[in-house]
Parts: C-alpha cells; structure tokens; sequence
C-alpha cells in the first residue's frame, strides 16, 4: 500500500478576520475535495490571522503511479485557480506493508 501527501504553502492576503480567512481556504478545499476524491486539510496555522497557510492532501493506493497521477492533478488545479497564492509545494510517497 502507498500513501501520498501533498503540502502546498499558500500566500493569503491579510485578512480581518479568522473567518475571512477560513472562507478562502475553505473555497480551496470545497473544489479539491469535489473533483478529487482525497483527504485535505489546513494543517498550519490553523487558528491564527497568517498570511501563510499549509494545506495537505493524502490519497491511499495500491498503485503508485495512480497516487502520483492524482496528486499532480489536485496540484495543477489549485495552481489553475490560485497561481499566484502557491509559495511552495512538496510531494511525498510512503509505502507501507
């Protein structure tokens, strides 16, 4: 079995309140987690007014190529919607027995 992650660092303009915020990320999720059948979650500084957030997506597979596939997939799409808010982004692949 594989299991991979996805983090994706985001730039967020400031914004007033905690629940601005949350509404922008939120809209991220919403559309990963429609078109993608994946896990993600704000995994960083969850509760603070940040202009950073870490996002982390995990797909669960036989076939690495798939989870491969699917992560760069979820990538290209928050990248196609939100380019200029990426920072940076890291893949990991774990294989477990």
């Amino acid at each position: 079995m594989f299991i991979g992650i996805l983090t994706i660092d985001l730039s967020i303009p400031y914004r007033e309140t905690i629940k601005e915020r949350r509404n922008v990320l939120r809209s991220i999720k919403d559309m990963v987690r429609k078109k993608f059948n994946v896990s993600i979650a704000e995994v960083d500084n969850e509760e603070e007014i940040s202009p950073r957030a870490r996002l982390a997506v995990t797909v669960v597979s036989n076939d690495s190529g798939y989870l491969q596939s699917v992560l760069a997939n979820v990538y290209n799409l928050v990248e196609s919607f939100h380019p200029d808010k990426i920072v940076s982004y890291q893949t990991d692949f774990l294989m477990h027995e």
